[in-house]
C-alpha cells in the first residue's frame, strides 16, 4: 500500500464509508465522475477535499498551500504590446493589429505555438515575463477547474506557488531586459501586428522569423544599449552581426527561462507536463530542491552563484549518478501527493453519490 493511501486510510479510519485503498482511478474517469453530479453536489465535494488539505499534517501540502494563505498583492498582468515605428525607424510601415481570429492570421503564424508550460493547470495567479512578477488576473477558478487540478495532481495554491517562486528566480537584470523585449508582440515588415503572439513564442517556434527594423532597433537601444543604429538599415556586415546578436540573446533568454519554468514546476509535482525538450531538465531541478531544502531564495542563490548553466548542469548530472536514489525519493514523494489527491477525490466522489 503507498502512502499516500496509508495516508488517507489513517485520516477516515473512524468514518463510514471507508476509503478507496485500491489504486485510485485517473484524472480523466474521476472528471468524468464529478461532470455527472449536479452543481450543489460538485460545489460540496471540491469544500470536502479542501477541508480535508487544510487540516492533513503533511509538510509537503502545506508548503504548497501557504502561498496562497500568504499575505500577497499581486498587480495586473501586463497590456499586449507591440514597438512602434514612429519611436524607432520613422520610415517603416504604419502597424496595424491582426486579430487572432482572422485568415490573415491562421496564415502567418499556424506554426507559432505558445509555449506549453503545464497546460493542465488551471491558474489566476500567473508569472508575467514582461513585468517581472507574480500577477492576477482577476478571475476565480469555479468548482469544475478547482477538482481539475486537485485530480491532476495541483494541490491548493499551486498557481500561487509556481508563479511566486519564479519571481524569485527571475533575478538576472540583462534576462530581464530580454524578457521585456522578447514579450512584445509578433510583427512582419509589412505592418502586421499578431494578436496574442510574443516573438518568444514566434522565436521559439524554429520558424524563419522577419526582423523588421523597428524591432532590430529597438533591440540594439533597448538591450544593447547602443544608438548607432538608425532606419533604413543597410544590408551589410553590420546588420549580420546585429541579428546574431538578437538570434544569441534569444537562445540566452530561452534556456534562462526554461530553467525557471522547469525548477517551479518540479516545487509541486514529480512529472511535469512540459515540451520535451525541456524534460531532462526536470530530475536536475529536482535534485536541487533536494539540496536547498525546498528553500526558493536559497535555489536562486544557488543559480546566481553558478552563472555558466553547462558548468551547472554537468555538476548536478555527477552528482545525480553518484546518488540517483536521492532523487527517486523525491519523485516518490511528490506522486504520492497525487495519489492522495485523487483517493481524496474518489472517496469525496462516493459519499456524493450515495
Amino acid at each position: 500500500m503507498s502512502l499516500a493511501t496509508l495516508a488517507l486510510a489513517s485520516l477516515f479510519a473512524t468514518q463510514d464509508p471507508q476509503p478507496e485503498t485500491a489504486p485510485p482511478p485517473d484524472a480523466k474517469t474521476l472528471i468524468e465522475r464529478f461532470s455527472r453530479l449536479d452543481p450543489a453536489q460538485r460545489n460540496t465535494v471540491v469544500r470536502n477535499m479542501e477541508r480535508r488539505l487544510q487540516r492533513l499534517n503533511d509538510d509537503v501540502l502545506q508548503g504548497i498551500m501557504m502561498f496562497e494563505r500568504a499575505t500577497a498583492s499581486y498587480p495586473a498582468p501586463s497590456q499586449p504590446t507591440w514597438f512602434l515605428p514612429s519611436e524607432y525607424a520613422p520610415v517603416a510601415k504604419a502597424r496595424r493589429l491582426i486579430a487572432a481570429d482572422t485568415p490573415a492570421h491562421r496564415r502567418a503564424t499556424r506554426r507559432m505555438e505558445e509555449f506549453e508550460f503545464l497546460p493542465d493547470l488551471h491558474a489566476v495567479v500567473e508569472f508575467d515575463w514582461q513585468l517581472g512578477k507574480a500577477t492576477y488576473s482577476g478571475a476565480t477558478l469555479d468548482d469544475d477547474q478547482r477538482f481539475a487540478n486537485y485530480v491532476n495532481g495541483y494541490p491548493p495554491g499551486t498557481d500561487h506557488a509556481i508563479a511566486r517562486v519564479l519571481e524569485m528566480l527571475d533575478r538576472d537584470e540583462h534576462q530581464r531586459q530580454l524578457a521585456w523585449f522578447f514579450e512584445h508582440l509578433y510583427a512582419d515588415r509589412y505592418g502586421g501586428v499578431y494578436a496574442d503572439v510574443t516573438m518568444f513564442d514566434a522565436w521559439n517556434s524554429g520558424v524563419v522569423i522577419e526582423m523588421p527594423d523597428t524591432e532590430a532597433i529597438a533591440y540594439a537601444r533597448r538591450v544593447l544599449s547602443t544608438q548607432s543604429f538608425v532606419s533604413p538599415i543597410p544590408g551589410d556586415r553590420r546588420r549580420a552581426r546585429l541579428y546574431r546578436k538578437v538570434k544569441q540573446g534569444f537562445a540566452s533568454h530561452r534556456d534562462y527561462r526554461s530553467l525557471r519554468w522547469v525548477a517551479a514546476a518540479t516545487l509541486v509535482v514529480a512529472d511535469p507536463r512540459l515540451d520535451a525538450t525541456y524534460q531532462p531538465l526536470v530530475r536536475r531541478c529536482h535534485w536541487l530542491w533536494i539540496q536547498v531544502d525546498g528553500d526558493p531564495a536559497e535555489f536562486a542563490a544557488r543559480l546566481a552563484r553558478t552563472p555558466d548553466r553547462t558548468d551547472f548542469l554537468r555538476e548536478i548530472d555527477d552528482a545525480i549518478r553518484a546518488s540517483p536514489e536521492v532523487v527517486e525519493g523525491r519523485l516518490e514523494t511528490l506522486r504520492s501527493v497525487a495519489e492522495y489527491l485523487r483517493l481524496l477525490a474518489a472517496y469525496e466522489l462516493t459519499a456524493a453519490e450515495g
